[in-house]
């Protein structure tokens, strides 16, 4: 395939929506069953849509998160709303034993001006493939839409970590904030579910 425009190679890529499969919350995790290392940049996290498995994240080593918006009061609501249901508390208590031994670390950078939404996934040899577009898990999407993603490999996911090291080298620490803020969540669940259960 010869270039669309001069210096820009080709290279393999999926482009797909909120309404096939696979969709977003299909390819994140496929690509993370295979990485050792993830390197995510999005404009806010919500806990509540976050359900990957100890199997997705079985080989990652590193797991770095960068959000642009962060709001402490949002996430604690969203904490203690997890730990009532079942299979979402145990998704928050992976997130929190990786936060506390490192393999996840998450840093914010309110001006760091990226666009859109993107994940790098990488295997031992480096980056493999970079994941674009908007980062939601919820099912079903709870707008009109459309909502696209793709994912590119080669040059583009390189491309990719170099950007997401740039902004990571200038962002804020919070990983222990959101510890705080999941354990805490945790530690006042148990009292309730000792009186229900």
């Amino acid at each position: 395939m010869e270039p669309v425009l001069p210096g820009l190679r080709p290279g393999a890529s999926i482009f797909f929506d909120e309404r096939g499969r696979p969709d977003f919350r299909d390819v994140f995790g496929a690509l993370a069953r295979g990485s050792v290392d993830i390197a995510t940049a999005v404009r806010r996290v919500r806990l509540s849509t976050v359900d990957l498995s100890p199997e997705e994240l079985g080989r990652v080593k590193h797991f770095r998160v960068l959000v642009a918006e962060i709001n402490a009061l949002r996430l604690d609501a969203e904490a203690k709303a997890l730990q009532l249901d079942a299979r979402r508390a145990t998704a928050a208590e992976l997130l929190r034993r990786m936060l506390e031994t490192g393999r996840l670390e998450v840093r914010s950078s309110p001006l760091g001006g990226w666009m859109p939404d993107f994940t790098v996934f990488s295997g031992v040899e480096g980056p493999e493939a970079v994941l674009t577009g908007l980062h939601r898990f919820d099912r079903p999407y709870p707008h009109r839409g459309p909502a696209f993603a793709s994912v590119h490999e080669g040059d583009a996911a390189r491309l990719g970590a170099r950007r997401h090291e740039q902004i990571w080298e200038r962002a804020h620490d919070v990983g222990p904030a959101i510890w705080n803020i999941l354990s805490k969540a945790r530690r006042s669940a148990r009292p309730r579910r000792a009186a229900t259960g």
